[in-house]
């Protein structure tokens, strides 16, 4: 991000109203607080990178609605606490008529599901969590 649009972030935020506001990309994070002084200046605090923290789990591999159960079946397809192999199918997206498998990036002991059955989910969602 550079100063520039620090400035016109910062901006929005007073004519907003926005007091406090914080984002955060790979590499790099930012805070701004907006304080009340004699000239309504907003301060912008730059903060170090913060240390990503790497999910292991399982994400959605592309966009649909997810299914905890088959839909053909109406089976679970893994249930928590079930040890999974790298590769097998532990939950379905449905686009349209089409499914797609949900598989376990690793070995592992299946968790619970992070989001519900019929939830729409994006690309790269975290789905379950593997232990």
């Amino acid at each position: 991000m550079t100063v520039e649009e620090i400035e016109r972030l910062a901006a929005w935020c007073a004519s907003a109203g926005i007091g406090e506001i914080e984002l955060a990309e790979a590499g790099f994070s930012l805070r701004l607080l907006m304080q009340s002084v004699v000239a309504e200046t907003p301060v912008a605090v730059a903060e170090a990178p913060v240390a990503e923290m790497v999910f292991k789990g399982v994400r959605a591999p592309g966009v649909g609605v997810f299914r905890l159960n088959h839909p053909t079946t109406g089976h679970p397809v893994a249930e928590p606490g079930q040890t999974v192999r790298k590769g097998e199918t532990v939950g379905v997206l449905q686009v349209g008529p089409c499914l797609k498998a949900v598989v376990a990036p690793a070995d592992g002991v299946f968790g619970t599901a992070l989001v519900e059955d019929g939830a729409v989910v994006g690309y790269g969602t975290p789905l379950y969590e593997l232990a």
